[in-house]
Order: C-alpha cells, then structure tokens, then sequence
C-alpha cells in the first residue's frame, strides 16, 4: 500500500506525463511494484466519485482532472505569465510604489503593454500621480505568488530572500 501512495505522489508532483522508468529512476521501487501501483492507483480513482484520474497516454502516466471537470478546473489553473511581462512585475514589486515613468526607464516602451497585462491579470494596479502613473501589486500577486507578504515591504523582503536563497547567499 505505501508503494501506491509513493507512486501517487510522485505522480501529483510530476509537471507532465511520466514512463514506469521516471517513476522507477524517482522512487527506487522496481518496476512490477510501480506497474501494480498504478493499476490499483487507476481502479481507485476510475471507481470513486473524483475528479481526478490516472491516465495512461501510451506509455506515460499522468494524474489530470477528468473531462467532465475541465471547465470549472481551468478557472483556477496556473496562471501563464510571459517571461518579459514577469521581469516587469518582478521590478514593479520589488521598486514598488514605482511610476510607470521610472519603469520605462528600465524596460523600455514594452512597460505600457506589460502594465495593462498585469492589470488585467489582476497582479498590478495603478494610480494617477503627477504626470504619470504609480504602479503597486495587489493581494492577487502575492497570492498568485505564493508570498508570505500582508505589505509591500514584506513583498521585497520576501523576494530578496528568494533572490538569495537563488543566488547562493544563504
């Protein structure tokens, strides 16, 4: 039983399909014991009333929400922010309360279109200040980013700290 939950959870935590041999390579257990897993993992979510499942896509494996359940599911997915688009959050956060006028400085005439993306994400919202606009993150990007923030100091702060934790400065 404790090899179908280990098979479960590397599953849960696998960002695409994965083969026997991923799981194999991953867990240690051999590959009898990862096939029988995931038969009996397959039966246990094919025979409840969930709205995941297991599926087998050739000779991957994947946990994935069941079709009926994709629509409602995709309301909360992972939000897809372009690399470039995040540079300028990321900068937004860290500067932030930060004029737009400052940002383009440091990006460039992409920031007008970044900042409305962002404000329309939800993760950014501006203000009229001088002859420009100042630009703070909302709850939405601290959620979004999993932050452990209630103010924009913790926001720095907690992206400093990523920042070295990234960088190797312990």
């Amino acid at each position: 039983m404790k090899s179908e939950r280990i098979v479960e959870a590397e599953l849960f935590s696998a960002a695409k399909p994965v083969t026997v041999t991923d799981l194999q390579t991953a867990s240690g257990l051999d590959t009898r014991t990862i096939r029988a897993a995931l038969k009996n993992l397959m039966d246990e979510y094919d025979n409840e009333d969930r709205a995941i499942e297991i599926a087998k896509m050739g000779p991957r494996y994947a946990m994935q929400v069941k079709k009926e359940f994709r629509e409602p599911a995709s309301r909360l997915a992972e939000l897809k922010v372009p690399k470039d688009v995040l540079k300028t959050a990321s900068l937004i956060a860290y500067y932030q309360p930060v004029l737009q006028s400052k940002l383009f400085d440091l990006v460039g005439n992409k920031v007008y279109d970044h900042v409305k993306e962002l404000v329309h994400l939800g993760l950014v919202k501006t203000k009229p200040r001088r002859k420009s606009i100042e630009l703070t993150t909302t709850k939405q990007f601290i959620e979004t980013f999993g932050l452990d923030a209630r103010s924009r100091e913790e926001v720095k702060a907690c992206l400093e700290e990523r920042l070295s934790k990234l960088s190797g400065k312990t």
